[in-house]
C-alpha cells in the first residue's frame, strides 16, 4: 500500500519519465508516433484477410458480419491484449536495467512499473485509431458504444500495473523469469477468447474460461466497441474490483520485496 499511496506525488516525476520514454520509442524515426500506425493497420488488413476471407471465421454476434466485421473485433481484442502483455513481459526486467537507480534512497523505484502501464496504455490508444477508421470504412459510423472504452480499459489497466509491480520485484530475485513469460503469455491470449466468441467453447470448458477475467473483458468489449452493444456495467465493476485486488497484491509484493534490492544487486 506504501507504493501506491506514494503515486500521486509522485505525478510530476512519472509524467517525466513517461514523456521520456515516448521520446526515446520514436527517436529517430520519419513520422514519430504516427509510425506507430503503420504496423497496426497492416496487421489489422491481414488478420481480416486471413481470418475473415480464408478461413471465413465469424464471432456470430451480428446476422450481417462480414469479414471485415471479424477483423475488426479480432484487432480490438488484439489491442486490448497487447497493452497487458506488453507491461507484462517488460516487467521483469525494470529493475534490473535501472539498477543505478536501486541504492538511491531517495528514488521511487514503485513509479518504473507505473510508466510502463500508462506507456502501453498511450500507445494502445494509439492503436485504436485504425480501428476507429475501419469501423467508420464497414458501418459508415462509429458506434455510440465507443464511449464504453474507457470503461474496458480501467480494469485492464489496475491488472496490468498490479502484474507490473509483482514482476518487476519478483524478477530482481528469480532472474530467469523472462524465460517463462513468453510460453505464459501465449497460453493466456489463447484462453482469452481473442479468437473465438465465448459461446463457442463447449460448456464444460466454456465455464473454466469463464473464470479467466480477461476472455470476459475481451469478450464484452468487442461487442460494445464494433457491434454497438452496451456492456453489463456490474460486470465491469466486478471486473475493476479484480483488477484493483491485482494491484493492492502487487503493491503489496513490491513493498515487502523493496528493502532487499539492494542487497541482492
Amino acid at each position: 500500500m506504501k507504493s501506491l499511496l506514494k503515486i500521486p506525488a509522485q505525478r510530476y516525476l512519472i509524467l517525466q519519465y513517461l514523456n521520456r520514454q515516448i521520446r526515446q520509442r520514436y527517436q529517430g524515426t520519419a513520422f514519430g508516433v504516427f509510425s506507430s500506425l503503420f504496423t497496426p493497420l497492416i496487421m489489422l488488413a491481414v488478420y481480416t484477410f486471413v481470418f475473415g476471407l480464408v478461413f471465413r471465421a465469424h464471432f456470430g454476434i451480428s446476422k450481417n458480419e462480414s469479414p471485415l466485421d471479424y477483423g475488426l473485433a479480432l484487432f480490438c481484442g488484439l489491442n486490448l491484449f497487447n497493452f497487458c502483455g506488453e507491461v507484462i513481459s517488460r516487467s521483469p526486467t525494470l529493475i534490473l536495467l535501472n539498477s543505478n537507480l536501486v541504492k538511491r534512497v531517495v528514488f521511487p523505484l514503485e513509479i518504473l512499473p507505473v510508466v510502463t502501464t500508462f506507456n502501453a496504455l498511450f500507445h494502445c490508444l494509439v492503436a485504436f485509431v485504425p480501428l476507429l477508421v475501419g469501423l467508420a470504412i464497414s458501418r459508415g459510423a462509429i458506434p455510440w458504444s465507443i464511449l464504453f472504452l474507457p470503461l474496458f480499459l480501467l480494469p485492464l489497466a489496475l491488472f496490468s500495473a498490479g502484474c507490473a509491480l509483482f514482476l518487476s520485484a519478483l524478477g530482481v530475485f528469480v532472474r530467469d523469469i523472462q524465460t517463462v513469460i513468453e510460453p505464459i503469455l501465449s497460453i493466456l491470449m489463447f484462453g482469452s477468447a481473442l479468437f473465438y466468441p465465448l459461446a463457442a467453447v463447449p460448456e464444460p470448458y466454456r465455464r473454466f474460461l469463464g473464470l479467466n477475467p480477461l476472455a470476459v473483458l475481451f469478450d464484452s468489449a468487442r461487442k460494445s466497441v464494433i457491434f454497438g452493444i452496451a456492456p453489463e456495467l456490474g460486470s465491469l465493476a466486478l471486473l475493476s474490483l479484480v483488477g484493483a485486488l491485482f494491484l493492492l497484491a502487487g503493491s503489496y509484493f513490491f513493498d515487502k520485496s523493496k528493502p532487499a534490492f539492494a542487497d541482492v544487486m
